[in-house]
């Protein structure tokens, strides 16, 4: 009885032993992975490279127009033109749709596409770069020094900078071509505005009375200076309107009676015209 009893304890044992390993064991194994509506999501992937660049000719004229607006957020996009280029050139999409220049995300002017067109806009801005430098050597030829040195020193900064120049002095030069009086009201309205400008600036830092009282004084000057000028322009714009609306009429009157000239002699030129039909049917075809 008593090795009876002994043999159940031990099996009681051993029994316990087991059931207490089989625990740890289950304790101790990784818990099972979560269904897969409870797995962490992927990383969204990167945006896609943009079809198109721009210039940076182009970039400048959008950055200074968005600077004008808001210089924080101009910054901002200028930062990403290291930091994150595709970004940036998303941005510039952006800003362009915004301004409505071609070159939007609803058009793609002066954008450089990925193939032949680009060269073909690469030689216009070549085209476009030796018109304005030959023209700032001859009558600017300060800038055209600093833009020289600026294009070996830093490429990016020298076509920021000619993109400004060329907005400033486009005018000019096409009107050099057609109109070379206008081109000179235009040189002289031009030194006019930087110096009012640069008044200005003075006025807005001036703090006491009497320099501010100076300034403005000089500001009615140069305002009533360019008045005077801007008239000047508007009598050599219309001058020129009265020219060519002179040469159109003329157009008219020529026109007008080459139609009457036509009308009075339909049945001589309507037997010409027979006639030449009947000799040309009436050739010997030799092909």
């Amino acid at each position: 009885m008593k090795v009876v009893n002994k043999m159940a304890l031990s099996l009681i044992i051993v029994l316990a032993l087991t059931a207490a390993y089989s625990y740890a064991q289950d304790a101790n194994e990784a818990p099972p992975p979560p269904p897969p509506s409870q797995q962490q999501t992927e990383q969204p992937a990167p945006p896609p490279e943009p079809r198109y660049t721009f210039d940076d000719s182009y970039i400048a004229q959008l950055l200074e127009k968005l600077k004008a607006d808001d210089s924080n957020e101009a910054q901002r996009i200028e930062g990403l033109r290291q930091s994150n280029p595709g970004l940036f050139q998303i941005e510039i999409r952006k800003l362009a749709a915004q301004y409505r220049m071609p070159g939007g995300d609803a058009e793609q002017g002066p954008m450089h596409r990925r193939g032949p067109g680009q060269d073909m806009i690469r030689d216009r801005f070549r085209n476009m770069e030796t018109e304005l430098m030959s023209w700032l050597e001859k009558n600017e030829p300060q800038t055209a020094k600093e833009l020289a040195a600026l294009k070996e020193k830093d490429p990016r900064a020298y076509m920021r900078r000619l993109s400004i120049e060329t907005r400033k002095y486009r005018e000019i030069i096409d009107a050099q071509q057609t109109n070379p009086a206008l081109a000179e009201l235009l040189k002289k309205d031009l030194v006019l505005k930087q110096k009012r400008n640069e008044l200005l600036e003075q006025y807005k830092a001036a703090t006491d009375e009497k320099q501010k009282k100076e300034l403005m004084t000089q500001l009615k000057d140069v305002t009533s200076e360019r008045f005077d000028l801007i008239l000047q322009k508007k009598e050599l714009k219309y001058e020129e309107l009265k020219k060519k609306l002179e040469e159109l009429q003329n157009s008219v009157k020529n026109s007008q009676a080459e139609l009457e000239n036509y009308k009075k002699n339909k049945d001589e030129l309507t037997k010409k015209h027979l006639d030449d039909l009947i000799k040309q049917s009436n050739q010997f075809d030799w092909d």
